[in-house]
């Protein structure tokens, strides 16, 4: 007929098969270009967002130990009182693990029962400066005050005690020997992640000396140098001093208030009462594991 044109059989099965064929090439680049998600059956955004690149930072370990599994209802708002008759206990700890034969390692389980039990006995710790203002201007202290110390700055102060103290709505103090920070003690950041997050970082001298056989100028050296590098490193004031093994001297005495210190603990045991000698305050050690009748006993 005029005016049709006749293909050739062959030539539409050329055609046919071309645009079959350049379908699936459009399609294989498609599929290229865009990353399919199999699991999500949804095509995804291969472009990083903002929040993809906040993830990946908050990703990396964080300096603070992870919370404890358990939680604890928050406490009400303890009752202030006046400094209470029967003395404020302070408690001495040093490394919080398992150490055989060494009775200064308090197990984790041992330590985590203990505050347990202060906790639910309704104690509510305090700190150097909150006890020295109850001791000379009658300031007030919560209802079952207690002042928590560990000596000597070990690492797992940080990665074991600080958790379990945090669990319990807990504070502490830590003395710290300057020369030995790092090296399986704690180190400036975890020091200083402590001091702000309420707790506080004290004096325990330079290299835990025993002050009493000490000259005065290498006592003087070890209370005075070891105040300035937490305060250096920390920014905040230094005011107790903790007698390595609880050695003193006449000559400590004398040097304490010219280098700044107001409290001064030892390694006597008993709680503080009005009227003690500020610089030379009693605290109970607790070792490793101590029957839980006797740290209840401690206790009125």
């Amino acid at each position: 007929m005029k005016g049709t044109i006749l293909m050739n059989p062959n030539r539409k099965l050329i055609f046919g098969a071309a645009s079959i064929l350049v379908l699936l090439l459009i399609a294989l680049t498609v599929r290229l270009l865009v990353p399919y998600d199999f699991e999500s059956a949804i095509y995804t955004n291969p472009i990083k967002s903002d929040n993809d690149a906040q993830l990946t930072k908050s990703n990396k370990p964080a300096l603070t130990p992870p919370a404890p599994s358990a939680t604890v209802p928050p406490e009400n708002k303890a009752k202030m009182v006046v400094f209470p008759q029967e003395g404020i206990p302070v408690l001495m700890y040093h490394s919080i693990k398992t150490l055989p034969g060494n009775s200064l390692g308090v197990p984790v389980k041992q330590f985590t029962e203990e505050m347990a039990w202060l906790c639910r006995q309704g104690y509510h710790s305090i700190s150097p400066d909150d006890l020295y203002e109850s001791l000379i201007n009658q300031g007030l202290v919560p209802e079952k005050p207690i002042l928590l110390t560990f000596d000597d700055g070990y690492s797992d102060n940080y990665s074991s005690a600080w958790p379990i103290l945090r669990q319990y709505g807990f504070r502490a103090t830590f003395f710290i020997i300057t020369n030995s920070t790092g090296r399986g003690m704690m180190n400036w950041d975890q020091l200083s992640d402590l001091s702000k997050q309420g707790n506080t970082v004290a004096s325990h001298t330079v290299h835990h000396l025993d002050l009493s056989k000490l000259s005065e100028s290498q006592q003087e050296r070890e209370m005075t140098v070891s105040k300035l590098e937490i305060e250096s490193h920390l920014g905040v004031g230094v005011q107790s001093l903790c007698f390595p093994s609880g050695k003193y001297n006449k000559t400590t005495l004398a040097l304490m208030p010219k280098a700044g210190y107001k409290l001064g603990f030892t390694t006597k045991p008993g709680k503080v009462y009005l009227g003690d000698n500020l610089l030379t305050l009693n605290r109970e050690r607790i070792y490793g594991s101590m029957p839980m009748a006797s740290f209840q006993w401690l206790f009125p």
